[in-house]
């Protein structure tokens, strides 16, 4: 039997689960804008339990601008520029959704494993590796939209993608490290 969900949340789970692209989004520069901050805000989370409340606000928000900023690009290369909005919406909430997860499944695995009396960088480098099949899934959605919007090929499509996350997930937080 399955479930009927509201169209908006059936959108977002087809989205995570690579079977739409973005053109199930509106073209709204509202819509855009909530999707941003709403990425920047889980963003925010995911860093807050390992920098300052500044420095996670800077990553937050400079995580949102590289995001933005490698779209624009590919739109300007590929010549799509006309699914700008929409691709980047569905960015923006894809990949604020499996951080939502990750956010969430590491906050219980630190504190959990801490409560044990294990050392925080063992518990740290544990919750990294167990939660690493979230950061591939992070990888197909994007490759996956990246795809359906810019008619990328798969190997571009997974490239982008890749460079993307390893700009989002260690880059941005290592131009934060020192501020």
């Amino acid at each position: 039997m399955k479930i009927a969900l509201p169209s908006p949340i059936q959108n977002l789970v087809d989205i995570v689960s690579w079977q739409v692209g973005p053109e199930v989004f509106p073209k709204s520069i509202l819509l855009l804008g909530m999707s941003l901050s709403t990425y920047a805000f889980v963003v925010f989370l995911r860093n807050i339990m390992d920098y300052t409340f500044i420095k996670a606000v800077g990553i937050g928000v400079g995580s949102a601008l590289v995001l933005g900023a490698v779209t624009i690009l590919c739109a300007r290369i590929s010549g799509y520029h006309e699914r700008l909005t929409q691709t980047l919406t569905a960015l923006a909430l894809g990949g604020a959704i499996v951080l939502f997860v990750t956010t969430f499944l590491r906050f219980f695995l630190v504190v959990s494993y801490q409560m044990q009396g294990l050392p925080e960088i063992n518990v740290m480098e544990l919750a990294n590796f167990l939660l690493f099949p979230l950061f591939v899934w992070n990888v197909f959605v994007f490759a996956a939209l990246y795809r359906r919007s810019f008619r990328a090929s798969v190997p571009i499509a997974f490239g982008i993608s890749i460079a993307l996350l390893l700009a989002l997930d260690f880059w941005v937080p290592a131009a934060f490290k020192f501020a």
